[in-house]
């Protein structure tokens, strides 16, 4: 009889278990219930009693968004002119002109015109400066607005008011919106014998196509070491990044996992079949702080299965899955549904992503993790890269002359002095005539020199006549003045490089200028380095500190 009254014991057990689940689900679900009654309350009695009349539209979106902003900054509602980047991600193309815009001189400008798109088609040129679309002016739109408002349906039109080096007068273009698909390989070559280079910028619907076929490709070369350069990449589908580990990681290992409230956000990704290239071929992934997401799986899978090596910068720290509901044509929410969880088992994403004041489930992470065969790797916060290589940022000068757009502009206006860009490498007297051509602008400043101009003018009005005073304004003018001089020569390298960059791309698009980037890129040279030499990368991917279980 004891083991019948055990087995009542255990069965009443559950019972109350059960019931005690479901009296809290229930629970939840009435403070739900209860919160959705008194939202709709507040905003009826808004709507028939607020002393002016509001837009319901407008005063709905900015409400959702006040909702949204207390939780991560991946959930949020899109409307139509801001699911852009949804049908760039599934589609790998939207309706548009194909023109790569930036700002140059504080100007809209074009990049580069697309291969065969409208805008090339029309004759859009590299340098043509966007000064109105659709009649309404650029200078009044953010950088994303009007990018937007040329973007549209398929089929439709676009005028888009030009202004050219060498012309008087603007130009107007008429433009009809067409399918613009977008490469998600901006680079892809042989390096040097053996050792082969992909640039991926995205992860979308059609990335692991193209990763594929550039893989392939550069399989016929006698790869010994593939470099996978993700610096910049902020990620996109989970799909891609999981079918592009399927071809370098052995048969049958864990690749990424989500976890969520869920049952179709738990979900656990294996690499089904043998990779396309050679488990022997030497694989180094390269991040650095704007690598998130689809990029940061791929290069912690790599590290966590000891496939390969990740150089560069920490990468940014997104661990959060979205889902795109759709509510109507017009609008989509777009939720954090999953977190992803990467081989070894750790979680990516930066811990305040939400304020814990709002959650009922708080958890905590772990942040010490092993690799497959027990190297020491770090969770809670972005991939700490096995090898960290901050490349050299920007000087003084060269930032000042950058953000102002010289480089570019003085690349466009003497373009035609050179039939390639060979001879424009070949002409020593190029960053003399950048100089000339900077002097007749505004030149470069120093930290405190503005302040000295205020000073002075403080000055003059209290008592111009004061020599002493003046004196020693003009001593500190032409210790400015000497001090630009002397940093503007020990720039004249970083200068002259940034003045071929900006001809390469006018010369050869956007390709030529990535090739050109390679010369000064420390982190490629040191990732090809260690690629390259076995002994160098065998140690890097194994001579660290084990885990003692």
């Amino acid at each position: 009889m004891k083991p019948l009254h055990k087995s009542k014991f255990l069965f009443f057990i559950v019972i109350l278990a059960t019931l005690s689940i479901s009296f809290t689900q229930s629970d939840f679900y009435r403070k739900i219930a209860n919160s959705q009654r008194l939202i709709n309350q507040v905003y009826n009695q808004i709507f028939s009693t607020y002393v002016d009349q509001l837009d319901p539209e407008v005063f709905t979106k900015s409400s959702i968004n006040s909702i949204t902003e207390n939780l991560d900054p991946y959930t949020t509602l899109l409307v139509e002119d801001q699911q852009y980047s949804i049908e760039l991600l599934t589609d790998g193309k939207y309706g548009g002109v194909g023109i790569q815009l930036g700002y140059r001189n504080k100007e809209m400008t074009v990049i580069s015109p697309m291969s065969e798109s409208p805008a090339q088609k029309a004759g859009i040129m590299s340098g043509d400066i966007i000064k109105k679309i659709d009649n309404s002016e650029v200078k009044d739109m953010t950088f994303n607005d009007a990018a937007a408002k040329i973007r549209g349906k398929r089929g439709t039109k676009v005028k888009l008011t030009i202004k050219r080096f060498g012309e008087n007068d603007d130009i107007d273009f008429i433009l009809i919106r067409s399918s613009i698909d977008v490469k998600d390989i901006s680079y892809s070559g042989m390096l040097s014998p053996g050792t082969g280079y992909i640039r991926l910028n995205r992860f979308s619907r059609y990335s692991s196509r193209d990763f594929q076929k550039e893989l392939v490709e550069l399989s016929k070369n006698d790869l010994s070491q593939l470099i996978i350069d993700l610096r910049d990449n902020t990620g996109g589908l989970l799909s891609a990044a999981v079918n592009i580990l399927d071809m370098l990681i052995e048969k049958d290992l864990p690749l990424v996992s989500t976890k969520g409230r869920t049952k179709d956000s738990n979900r656990s990704f294996y690499s089904k079949r043998n990779p396309i290239i050679s488990k022997d071929v030497r694989i180094v992934v390269l991040i650095n702080k704007g690598s998130a997401s689809a990029s940061e799986i791929v290069a912690g899978a790599i590290q966590d299965l000891d496939r390969g090596i990740v150089i560069g910068e920490k990468s940014f720290g997104k661990g959060l899955v979205q889902t795109a509901f759709e509510i109507d044509k017009k609008r989509t929410i777009k939720i954090t549904t999953a977190r992803y969880y990467i081989p070894s088992g750790r979680f990516i994403q930066k811990r305040d992503y939400i304020d814990s004041k709002f959650l009922m489930n708080k958890t905590d992470e772990d942040s010490l993790f092993k690799t497959r065969n027990g190297r020491i790797v770090y969770g809670n916060g972005g991939i700490t890269p096995d090898s960290i290589i901050v490349d050299k940022k920007m000087e003084l000068i060269s930032t000042q002359f950058w953000r102002n757009g010289y480089f570019y502009s003085f690349a466009q206006e003497n373009k035609f002095q050179y039939d390639s860009f060979v001879d424009v490498k070949k002409d020593s007297d190029l960053l003399n005539k950048f100089i000339k051509y900077i002097d007749s602008r505004n030149k470069a400043t120093l930290p405190g020199q503005k302040e000295l101009l205020d000073l002075e003018n403080n000055v003059i009005s209290l008592d111009s006549t004061d020599t002493i005073a003046r004196k020693a304004l003009n001593t500190l003018s032409d210790f400015y003045n000497k001090k630009i001089a002397e940093k503007t020569k020990n720039e004249s390298d970083q200068m002259t490089q940034l003045l071929l960059l900006e001809f390469a791309g006018l010369f050869n698009g956007p390709e030529g200028r990535i090739q050109q980037s390679f010369i000064n890129d420390n982190v490629l040279k040191t990732a090809k380095n260690i690629a390259e030499d076995k002994s160098v990368f065998v140690s890097t991917i194994s001579n660290q500190q084990l885990i003692e279980n």
